[in-house]
């Protein structure tokens, strides 16, 4: 009695199989032939062409050359009795995104130390630059990273370098926008009075509040010498003016 069912199930799964290697055979001539291109006059598109892949436009380093420079850490570490928390005189560079500083080896190998063990670094060249890891100041908004020290005084200036990342818009139905990932940096300016920051950006009158004792003489300054607020040098000035009134 299942005789009948089992030749007509089997007949039906041969069936099957020959239409399954049919539509294998079509698929693989349309890649060998074709690139899997649907034709014109096809009303149903089966198969999508693959574009280029998009590209990583800029890096996420403040400087993507190695500088020489000396790393100082929050605690020691290292095997009891040769415990340290410097790092002196080594090729360094900062990564914003991952923040982190990186060391070059005289192997050159590149080794990573996290932005949390990191009380400030410095990199040396013509003018020593000093780089303070942020966690160290108070703010409204907390920031993560490492700020660069420009005009030391009682009312400090530091810069922080923001790392802005616009991913892609390519739009796969329209073919329209880019594929690309787009890596930009901004600086922001902070004042720093004790272990305060402020916020300035290319405001003068945040300038001016944080400054607020001497803020008329230092609106006047910013006037006859014609500063911009934009101005990494002119930035300086301002508060190297301010500090020695």
């Amino acid at each position: 009695m299942f005789r009948p069912f089992f030749f007509f199930f089997c007949a039906s799964w041969l069936s099957f199989s020959t239409v399954a290697q049919n539509m294998s055979n079509v698929a693989r001539d349309m890649m060998n032939t074709e690139g899997l291109k649907v034709p014109l006059n096809a009303n149903v598109g089966l198969f999508g062409i693959k574009g280029p892949r998009g590209e990583v436009v800029g890096n996420p380093y403040l400087d993507s050359t190695w500088k020489e420079g000396s790393i100082k850490l929050f605690q020691k570490i290292g095997p009891p009795g040769r415990e340290g928390d410097s790092v002196a005189n080594v090729p360094i560079r900062l990564d914003l995104y991952a923040n982190e500083v990186e060391i070059k080896t005289p192997a050159n190998e590149i080794r990573a130390v996290s932005g949390s063990m990191v009380r400030f670094f410095t990199i040396e060249g013509a003018e020593r630059r000093v780089f303070m890891n942020a966690r160290q100041f108070r703010a409204e908004e907390p920031v993560q990273g490492f700020m660069e020290l420009i005009a030391a005084g009682r009312i400090s200036l530091v810069e922080y370098t923001k790392l802005n990342i616009i991913k892609p818009t390519f739009n796969e139905a329209l073919g329209t926008g880019s594929r690309d990932t787009k890596i930009s940096k901004s600086p922001q300016y902070f004042a720093v009075r004790g272990n305060t920051l402020f916020q300035i950006g290319t405001s003068k009158k945040k300038l001016l509040e944080a400054l607020g004792d001497r803020a008329d003489d230092v609106e006047k300054f910013i006037k006859n010498n014609d500063l911009s607020m934009k101005s990494r040098a002119d930035m300086a000035k301002i508060f190297a003016y301010y500090n020695n009134l």
